[in-house]
């Protein structure tokens, strides 16, 4: 048998849109329920709010060379960027969203929030900034 005619026979190599007698239709939804249309968006966050992410409260920083980390014994002292009366930087998962003061709370460290980080300075870091 020809290879023209195997084809044929069997529908190997042909178009299968070409061959095909299905009928496209359009997907239809059902309209939006009242829980769907109010309160469907906060069902999705209430999924998030029991997720971990890692919290840091950032109180200076400093740039050495490996030399000089190398050096380092029990009470070295390295001296940070950021004075003493500066305020600290509140860190979620990397990226800034407050500032505040260190307290002392019982025989723990805490945080006293002092400013929130605005809207669009919050969306400047999530786009890669400081």
């Amino acid at each position: 048998m020809a290879q023209d005619e195997m084809n044929s026979d069997e529908g190997i190599g042909s178009n299968p849109l070409e061959s095909s007698s299905a009928a496209v239709q359009p997907v239809s939804f059902g309209p939006l329920g009242p829980d769907m249309a109010s309160g469907g968006e906060n069902n999705n966050l209430d999924i998030l709010l029991d997720v971990n992410i890692p919290v840091s409260v950032e109180v200076g920083g400093t740039h050495m060379p490996v030399a000089e980390i190398l050096k380092l014994v029990p009470g070295s002292i390295v001296a940070l960027e950021k004075k003493a009366e500066e305020p600290v930087d509140l860190r979620v998962n990397g990226k800034l969203v407050a500032r505040g003061e260190v307290v002392m709370v019982d025989d723990t460290y805490g945080l006293r929030i002092t400013q929130i980080v605005d809207a669009a300075d919050r969306l400047e870091t999530l786009r890669g900034g400081a």
